[in-house]
This record gives C-alpha cells, sequence and structure tokens, in this order.
C-alpha cells in the first residue's frame, strides 16, 4: 500500500471532489472496479474528497452518472505535473526525476538495525553476529534469510532464550530476550550431599534427610561437606538418601577502596558550542572546521538518521557535536568527610553485588588507613543466610 502510494507520487495523481446523494454507492462501485481511492475524506453528508491516479479518473465520468454524481478536479500533483510545470527548466526536472529514482532504489536495501533486548546483552557483539550472518547496513532486503539468522544466532549464543528479527522498511528490528541461568536440579530420587558454597561460621543447622557432619560454631569453607546424604540405621545399616536440611551461617563480605584527600572535578562552565556535519554513509561532510578555543571542554556527539517514513531509513544522518567547557576544581576532604563517603558508596556496592538486602545485614565494620595524602577503607559487612548446594553422592 505504502509502495504504491509512493509510486502515484511519483507518476501523478489528482485530487478531486465529488458530490451526490448517493457517495457509498460511488465509492463501492469504484473498489469494485479496482479504482484505488486514497486520503478520502468526508465534507458533508453529499460530498467528499479525495485522491486517485490519472489513469483511474478518466474512468470516473462513467461511474458518475451511474450513480448520478458530479465529479470536479481540484487539484494535479505529481512528477509528470511538475516537470511540465517546468518544462523549460530541464536540468530540474531531471535532477528531481534522477532524486525520485535514486530514493526509491534506496529502499531496497537496510539501512537501520535497531535492537530491542530484555536483558544485559553486549549490544556490539549482536550487531558482530548479525553482519557475519548478513544483517549489516547496505545489504539488499531481498537477501537476507531470517529464519536463517535466528537459527544461527541461538546455535552461537546460549545466552539467548529468544530472538526475533523483523524487517520493516529499511529497518529491522531485532528482538533478543536472555536466558535465565537454571541452576542444576537433582532428582529427590538421587542421592547427594550438601556442601557449603560460602567460607562462613555455621550458626544453626537441622537435617532432616542425611547425617550432619558439622555442626554451629564450626567454620567452613567451600566445597567442605556439611550433611552427607546416608542414613545410619542400627539394624537397617546405611542407606543413601537426597540430603534436606536447613543450614544457616554467618558470612562475610568485604570491599575496599582508596583516594585521595585533594581530588579534582571538571565543572561545567556552561559555555559551550554546537557543531554539525553531514554523514552519507562512510562519507563525512564537516560544515565547520575547527575546534572551540576553549581550555579543557567535553565533546558530546549525537546522530539522528533521516527517514522518509516511521520505517524507511536512508544513508544520511546528521551529526550534531557539542563542545561543553569545563574548568578544573579541586576539593580538599578531612578523613572524617572522606571516610563517610566511601563508607556508604562501599556499602551500596557490597549489598548490590552480592544480592543482600538491608534486613539481613548483622554488622558492618569499617577499618580506615591513612597516608600523607589518601585514605583507604576496607568494609566488611556480615549477614546470616542459609548456605549449602546439592553435590550427587557417589557410591
Amino acid at each position: 500500500m505504502l509502495f504504491k502510494i509512493l509510486i502515484l507520487k511519483l507518476f501523478g495523481y489528482v485530487n478531486v471532489e465529488v458530490e451526490g446523494f448517493f457517495i457509498e454507492k460511488f465509492i463501492n462501485i469504484c473498489f469494485a472496479k479496482g479504482i484505488f481511492l486514497w486520503r478520502i475524506e468526508r465534507k458533508n453528508s453529499t460530498t467528499i474528497t479525495a485522491r486517485i491516479s490519472i489513469s483511474d479518473f478518466k474512468i470516473l465520468p462513467t461511474i458518475a452518472r451511474k450513480t448520478k454524481c458530479k465529479v470536479r478536479l481540484k487539484e494535479k500533483r505529481g512528477l509528470p505535473f511538475l516537470m511540465n510545470k517546468y518544462k523549460k527548466r530541464k536540468i530540474f526536472a531531471i535532477t528531481i526525476l534522477v532524486i525520485a529514482f535514486l530514493i526509491f532504489g534506496l529502499t531496497r536495501f537496510v539501512w537501520n538495525i535497531e535492537l530491542v533486548c530484555d536483558g544485559e546483552i553486549n549490544s556490539q557483539e549482536i550487531l558482530e553476529l548479525l553482519a557475519e550472518d548478513g544483517i549489516k547496513e547496505g545489504v539488499l532486503i531481498s537477501k537476507i534469510d531470517t529464519e536463517k539468522v535466528i537459527n544461527e544466532i541461538r546455535l552461537k549464543r546460549s545466552d539467548i532464550s529468544w530472538i526475533g528479527i523483523k524487517i520493516s522498511g529499511t529497518n529491522v528490528i531485532v528482538n533478543i530476550v536472555k536466558a535465565t541461568e537454571k541452576p542444576e536440579i537433582i532428582d529427590d530420587d538421587i542421592a547427594c550431599n550438601i556442601v557449603s558454597d560460602k567460607e562462613a561460621i555455621i550458626t544453626k543447622i537441622t537435617a532432616n534427610k542425611g547425617t550432619a557432619r558439622v555442626k554451629a560454631g564450626d567454620t567452613v569453607k567451600p566445597g567442605d561437606l556439611l550433611v552427607e546424604g546416608v542414613m545410619e540405621g542400627k539394624y537397617t545399616g546405611n542407606r543413601y538418601v537426597h540430603a534436606e536440611a536447613e543450614i544457616l551461617a554467618k558470612v562475610w563480605y568485604t570491599k575496599e577502596e582508596t583516594a585521595e584527600l585533594i581530588q579534582e572535578y571538571n565543572v561545567d562552565t556552561g559555555n559551550e558550542k554546537n557543531k554539525y556535519s553531514l554523514k552519507i554513509n562512510n562519507f563525512k561532510i564537516n560544515f565547520n572546521k575547527g575546534v572551540p578555543n576553549f581550555e579543557n571542554y567535553d565533546t558530546i556527539e549525537s546522530c539522528k538518521k533521516l527517514k522518509l517514513f516511521s520505517n524507511y531509513y536512508i544513508p544520511i544522518e546528521i551529526v550534531k557535536t557539542t563542545y561543553k567547557e569545563t574548568k578544573l576544581e579541586y576539593k580538599e576532604y578531612t578523613i572524617e568527610e572522606l571516610s563517610n563517603e566511601l563508607q556508604i558508596k562501599l556499602k551500596q556496592e557490597l549489598l548490590e553485588e552480592n544480592g543482600i538486602s538491608e534486613e539481613d545485614v548483622i554488622e558492618i565494620i569499617p577499618t580506615v588507613t591513612q597516608t600523607q595524602t589518601s585514605i583507604t577503607v576496607k568494609l566488611t559487612c556480615s549477614t546470616e543466610e542459609e548456605i549449602g548446594t546439592l553435590e550427587q553422592l557417589v557410591y
């Protein structure tokens, strides 16, 4: 539909006004005869306006007589009429025609790839994989086999559970769902032990199935046996079971950071300059030369791809480069100020990195060491949590 309208805009169409008491009948006959009307708008109960191709317009008088309607030509649009208007300006007309065919040709290629990722996926890695399998900017859309690309990527990436590729105009939309890691599950009828997965001090252990091999107060390291999948019977002897237990332990997490007492910062002065350039595929045209006369500055570059319609991108980008002036400032901390700031930061990082909630924290112990110019803060955070992981019993 969109290409048909684009072609009609290139080769000419007219705006018409149809008036009569049988407007609906007029429209139905047009559709029955395969006459393409678009932008149909009702002005009142007996009048509509619409757009129609030049060839179809010639058939309208016959349909108008049958339905007792009047058809008026309101406006002529498109390249044929434009060229006729500027027939004395042949170069202009030829240029317009060349541009039109060039744009039409560009719509046969991919000019933008949009990634929609559910979860943390490295976008650059995915773009490289897509390029290896034939999806990249400048590739003919007709040469893309989406099913083949999907299968190739799923074979190469075990961290992707689902991938969908949709081609819309000159835009390729790639939807990715990240796979969640599933812990190894051992069936309940398989004998197994429980071993420690952390360095900790046991605070409570209750073995529901199996035999506890540690007690409260014992220190354990990763891999140490906590509950053995063996039930000892005085008369029945030993039998192997799927160990089950409630094991609580005190666990410590540590993190440290060093910072200077005198720190320098780049502060934005509010002065900035913008420069623009045009990027056509890999060719760049700079409209401004040189760099701003700022002593210190940050550079921010943003690109905007041009498109004809919502998903019809063309290989032209407007690049905006913003230079923001900065000045260097210094701040001198006291040991107490810097220590408090680092402790807050380290605590937040410890909780986030280890998936600990504030309520689970039993104790936080900071250790501060200093030199003449810096301090080092080491933060130790202790929690009481369930530990242990299943390990299949070998016997």
